[in-house]
């Protein structure tokens, strides 16, 4: 009998597990694939920086020398309007710089990680069942029919949702229904000076790429579309994303030299929420609990930071049977996916856009939006303040103009036959 049993070993995986361990739980980690492999939500956000020093990691991302990254920058495709938020000038000495991680080699530290603290992780071990109907145990039943026991389960096992799927409590963001399109590539120019370390968000006509650099000769590369044009486009992942770079002004520019390094991936209707995400002898972490267009790089920051409340969550529930902090951290993550899903659902809009690349912002707002973009969702009650301001901005974008017009219609839209 163990007391906990994490389902997954990405990064809420691992951090649940690392943090019970430390707090002399018994844990037993599952996870299906074997370590290292392919992943995307590469962009970190610099308010992660806490959790990373809790696990004790932050000086390992230091030394194993993952790209930094000091800020974001959002670029129209013909390049005609751009804003950069700049987390290194703008946030507090703790935040002013995060990582780009290649995810493969980023998941196999913290994985590591939580075996040097006292974890039991069991690579390729696929989880086919879980029992909770006995509220004070856990029955946990591998593909190859293994079973094992605990007084609490974990579900960190990402778009798998395991449980949201068993249980039927997961349902689609009917407006994000997007399929992205993704790979590796060398030879992309980078920015000019410190800006080589940034994301670039480049946005098109109803789509959007990322530009991540990972190193300086690897950069990730990916393209949002909607679900319906990706279905009836008549091209394969692999040519809509060639044809879309190459009609793109800004990346065609950066990329007229590239080379791609790997594959071309594709991750379909990535966009969810979950409306239970606690019981008495079980919680959903990470992409298990919801995942979010990730248009502001928030998966990672938001998988590791509910994953380090449950495993506090945990702890008291095993210690005094109270499922007060579970239920705290219910609510504070279902309202954290609230306030970004606000943000992304408005990404899409081009009154939204304008505010968003205004030329010359606020500054009151353009400090809160770094904020919330650097992963403070739970920020002050001025920034609330503020960041209500610029909603009712974009609101009346169009009848008083704040910012210059976007030529909407000019823009490039993804490619098609």
């Amino acid at each position: 009998m163990h007391d906990v049993i994490v389902i997954g070993g990405g990064p809420a995986g691992s951090t649940a597990s690392t943090l019970l361990a430390k707090q002399g739980r018994s844990v037993l980690l599952l996870e299906r694939e074997k370590f290292p492999r392919f992943q995307i939500g590469e962009s970190m956000l610099p308010y992660s920086n806490d959790i990373f020093r809790r696990l004790g990691v932050y000086d390992k991302l230091i030394d194993n020398g993952f790209y930094p990254k000091y800020g974001g920058a959002f670029v129209t495709a013909d390049g005609s309007a751009s804003t950069v938020f700049r987390f290194n000038e703008s946030l507090e000495p703790p935040y002013k710089r995060s990582f780009q991680v290649e995810r493969s080699r980023f998941d196999e530290l913290l994985l590591n990680h939580s075996r040097e603290n006292g974890v039991d992780v069991r690579e390729e071990t696929p989880v086919a069942r879980v029992d909770l109907t006995d509220g004070s145990r856990v029955v946990v039943e591998t593909a190859s029919g293994e079973k094992h026991e605990a007084r609490f389960v974990i579900d960190a096992s990402g778009h798998g949702a395991l449980l949201a799927h068993a249980t039927g409590r997961r349902t689609a963001v009917d407006a994000l229904k997007k399929i992205a399109v993704f790979s590796h590539y060398k030879n992309v120019e980078p920015e000019p000076g410190i800006d080589k370390y940034n994301i670039v968000i480049v946005v098109l006509r109803n789509a959007w790429f990322w530009m991540i650099p990972l190193s300086e000769e690897k950069m990730s590369v990916g393209l949002v579309v909607e679900r319906d044009h990706a279905t009836s486009s008549g091209l394969t992942p692999e040519e809509m994303l060639d044809r879309t770079i190459v009609a793109t002004p800004y990346a065609a520019r950066r990329m007229k030299n590239a080379e791609r390094t790997t594959k071309v991936y594709t991750r379909k209707d990535f966009s969810y929420r979950v409306s239970q995400l606690v019981g008495e002898n079980f919680a959903l972490v990470g992409d298990a609990a919801g995942f979010l267009d990730p248009i502001f790089s928030t998966g990672v920051m938001i998988a590791m930071t509910s994953a380090s409340r449950v495993a506090d969550a945990v702890v008291e529930k095993l210690e005094r049977n109270s499922m007060r902090s579970l239920r705290a951290y219910e609510t504070k993550t279902q309202t954290a996916i609230d306030r970004y899903l606000r943000f992304i659902q408005n990404f899409y809009r081009r009154e939204f856009l304008e505010m968003l690349l205004h030329p010359e912002p606020a500054r009151p707002i353009y400090m809160a939006i770094v904020r919330v973009l650097g992963g403070n969702v739970f920020s002050s009650r001025l920034d609330r303040i503020m960041l209500s301001t610029f909603f009712g901005l974009v609101r009346l974008q169009n009848r008083f103009g704040f910012a210059p017009k976007i030529a909407w219609d000019a823009l490039p839209a993804p490619a098609s036959v």
